[in-house]
């Protein structure tokens, strides 16, 4: 007898509880961060995170970083150890860091309302040929033609879309900021000074002009070389296969035929949220589809005008806390209806086994709760054990909603004390961060050190 089904169903209720716990934990740590950087995968990600990593540390007297010391100031928003916002953590007892966890996850309304976006955008015909390269030569998890992937559900062109309409409307509900990569590659020191300017952060121009030479796809790229990135092993002689492959912002045309990049544009102009598809105007996609159209492919028209949350603080402040208690609420009547679902029928059970009634009549039983029982004298043998078999269905069906209705609570609550230890150690460096912000800057011609003046 295969008894793997069997152990995995077993084991299912224990990774569903983990997942619970894992995503809670997450939620409540990010409530602590600075802001969020999110984008599809191969839109320059690392590249803007080493940057922000290498200012961050210039600017507080700090060595410069590597590809492997990169996420313990620029972690992803997980909670590996290792590349997540516990490696952040241990290293922010030694001075107070930002902390801009980096993400690829489709947007969900559980990220906490006050977290701020830097929500980084790429041609998508760059993005899709970076990525192709990427699962075919990186990561090896795709075999077939440039046609075959972008036709892909699960990592192409379809896959793409279903990420950034998920956005389309997620960014309107926080604070956020807009960096393009083709603007980052002309002008990165200005963009990045925007960026600094979103997240409310000092602008120290030396530093910043540092970190933008420190940070440069050559040197990016023999890193990489010569180090690797954490938790990925590829041969890294593969030119396609590196993290840093071209720097480039327009190599699609030479790698990309035509008819691919007409199937790309014309698939997110019919298909991409109008809010998003104005988004990409600049990469000359053609406007968004008639009313016809849209209705044909299921885009909702009723689409409000494009703004800026401007203080998601107080706009989110009670439905968070109407969340928490309608959480709590939800644990007591889970509880309540798993234990009193087996108290139910362990009454019934005891009357069959014990051969009698309470008071005499079977009004006082607990199966009377569901109001099918009946008033009358003691009940015969037969009478008593039909009961029994009335109540098992029903205690078990109470029993399973009292169960549903707890994950969902600890699920939709801030329960984890993993969680809570680290949103209280990222709290107090956020707010030695913010006390710091408030004193006077120090002059600009202060040089960190380890800085290496640039040559000119």
């Amino acid at each position: 007898m295969d008894t793997s089904h069997i152990a995995s169903l077993a084991h299912a209720p224990f990774l569903l509880a983990r997942r619970i716990a894992s995503a809670r934990s997450l939620r409540l740590v990010s409530s602590a961060a600075t802001a969020l950087l999110a984008s599809y995968p191969k839109s320059g990600r690392t590249w803007l995170r080493f940057i922000l990593a290498q200012y961050f540390l210039a600017s507080r007297a700090y060595p410069p970083i590597t590809t492997q010391s990169m996420f313990t100031f620029a972690p992803n928003f997980d909670l590996d150890p290792v590349r997540g916002i516990p490696a952040f953590v241990r290293r922010s007892e030694e001075a107070s860091f930002p902390l801009i966890p980096s993400t690829h996850l489709r947007f969900k309304p559980t990220l906490p309302g006050r977290l701020p976006i830097i929500f980084l955008i790429r041609d998508p015909r760059a993005v899709l040929i970076s990525d192709y390269h990427h699962v075919t030569r990186h990561k090896m998890s795709f075999q077939g033609s440039v046609d075959d992937f972008l036709m892909d559900e699960n990592r192409g062109l379809p896959h793409y879309i279903k990420y950034m309409n998920s956005w389309a409307n997620g960014l309107e509900r926080h604070d956020h900021h807009i960096i393009y990569y083709e603007d980052l590659l002309l002008q990165t020191e200005a963009e990045v000074e925007k960026m600094l300017n979103f997240l409310d952060e000092p602008v120290n121009t030396q530093a910043l002009r540092y970190a933008v030479e420190n940070s440069s796809f050559e040197k990016l790229k023999a890193l990489e070389l010569a180090q690797g990135i954490p938790g990925h092993e590829y041969d890294r002689s593969d030119s396609d296969a590196l993290r840093i492959r071209k720097g480039q912002s327009d190599s699609f045309r030479q790698e990309l035929t035509i008819e691919q990049q007409k199937f790309i544009e014309d698939s997110c102009t019919s298909q991409l949220n109008p809010r998003m598809l104005a988004k990409l105007d600049r990469y000359g996609f053609s406007d968004p589809p008639s009313s016809s159209t849209v209705k044909s492919i299921g885009i909702s028209q009723s689409v409000a005008p494009e703004k800026q949350v401007h203080d998601p603080v107080t706009k989110r402040r009670l439905p968070s806390l109407g969340v928490q208690l309608l959480s709590e609420a939800m644990v007591i009547i889970g509880l309540a209806a798993m234990l009193i679902a087996p108290t139910i029928l362990a009454i019934e059970v005891g009357e069959w086994f014990f051969r009698r009634e309470w008071d005499g009549h079977s009004l006082e039983d607990g199966l009377a709760l569901f109001g099918i029982d009946r008033v009358g004298p003691v009940e015969t043998p037969t009478e008593q054990i039909l009961d029994v078999f009335l109540a098992l269905p029903l205690t078990i069906a109470l029993f399973m909603n009292g169960l549903l209705i707890f994950l969902a609570a600890v699920h939709f609550g801030d329960w984890g004390l993993q969680g809570v230890r680290l949103k209280k150690k990222l709290a107090v460096e956020q707010s030695k961060r913010r006390q710091r912000s408030h004193a006077k800057n120090p002059p600009s011609d202060l040089k960190p050190a380890g800085m290496v003046s640039p040559s000119r």
